[in-house]
């Protein structure tokens, strides 16, 4: 199984770089700290909120990028939570001088995930005037009940900054919320480059959204339109056994913890290795194929890590397609298309770029 060095970037060398990538991951990585070094002095006591304790790849690989970015900076959350085990008053035993509360960056800021906005919605009640900073995510709002909530939550708060991952939430927080807006690239990319050398499997992995945000059944013409190419499909929401072993850990440990970690540092410790182990499981899938087709805006985020060339079909509000507009369109291994057709057409032009620059190279 192949294995990243936990929350600290990977160093790969540059040789052999078709498509661009690691170039385009050391200029986001500029750009992010350039956006939230000035957001987060070096002496701040910072918390960070809302773990992804779920089995989604992508949620983990924006958590390790966030503790590979406060590593980087030398800066280790004196407090982290959960959504179902947040405590406001062990929180604020945790805030010391220059307290900065950071929340989880994603896709998740508005009304189609509402379990996950209402915590946050809490937080910023709980925390009035103490800085807030939510990390680079996606807006959609399709509940304007949602919406006027979370402006006059925002507006009493009083210290909050929205950073956002693309243009459109940009221009949408800016008309909507009173509070500080900034334009930053995704967490996940902190990771670094991620070097692998397993053989692809099939010619074609396809891993498909199967919840809220799916825009399209790659089952219906699979077997006509793949004829004479291998092809494997999946998610990435099933657990493998390491991580549900760790999770087992977590909740068999849970009485001791409330009792000696009342600011989830050993905790902390084991929600990193469960977030490792999304990663691993991730990358796992992907090297599946030699061409990777998608409509998960990380499975384009990790392909780039790992300078994968991938196919991606937008989800259902365009939050992939205004994301490569804002931050990768200049990365060559990646074509976004409307269907599985065009897909698996697209994928056929990348095999020949790769084939084309291994004549080239004489490989």
């Amino acid at each position: 199984m192949p294995t990243i060095s936990l929350i600290t970037p990977t160093t790969v060398s540059t040789a052999d770089d078709l498509w661009g990538g690691r170039q385009l991951i050391n200029e986001l990585q500029a750009k992010a700290r350039s956006v939230l070094d000035p957001l987060i002095p070096a002496a701040s006591s910072v918390v960070s909120l809302d773990y992804p304790n779920y089995s989604n790849v992508g949620d983990s690989l924006i958590w390790l990028g966030e503790m590979a970015y406060l590593k980087s900076r030398k800066i280790r959350p004196a407090y982290v939570c959960d959504f179902e085990n947040y405590s406001n008053i062990k929180l604020s035993c945790a805030l010391k001088n220059n307290p900065v509360i950071l929340l989880q960056g994603g896709g998740n800021f508005g009304s189609l995930w509402k379990t996950i906005h209402d915590f946050r919605l809490r937080v910023l009640r709980d925390f009035p005037e103490v800085p807030i900073i939510q990390l680079p995510q996606s807006i959609h709002f399709d509940d304007d009940g949602v919406l006027e909530e979370t402006r006059q939550a925002i507006h009493q708060h009083g210290n909050f900054t929205l950073v956002v991952r693309d243009q459109p939430s940009y221009d949408f927080a800016v008309s909507h919320f009173e509070c500080k807006v900034e334009l930053c690239p995704d967490m996940a990319f902190f990771i670094g480059p991620i070097e692998s050398k397993k053989p692809p499997g099939y010619d074609r992995f396809i891993l498909s959204r199967n919840d809220s945000e799916k825009s399209s059944d790659w089952l219906i013409d699979m077997a006509r339109l793949s004829a004479g190419i291998s092809v494997n499909l999946s998610d990435w929401l099933e657990p493998d056994r390491p991580e549900k072993f760790l999770s087992r850990v977590e909740r068999h440990t849970s009485g001791i913890r409330l009792l000696i970690d009342p600011s989830n540092m050993a905790l902390l410790v084991l929600w990193n290795m469960l977030a490792q182990a999304r990663l691993v499981r991730g990358q796992a899938l992907l090297e599946r194929g030699r061409v990777v087709i998608s409509d998960r805006l990380h499975v384009h985020i990790l392909s780039i890590l790992l300078n994968k060339p991938h196919v991606l079909i937008d989800n259902n509000y365009r939050k992939l397609g205004n994301f490569h507009q804002a931050w990768t369109k200049r990365y060559g291994g990646v074509k976004f298309v409307s269907n599985l057709e065009e897909a698996l057409a697209a994928a056929r032009d990348l095999d020949a770029q790769m084939s084309s620059s291994s004549l080239a190279d004489g490989t």
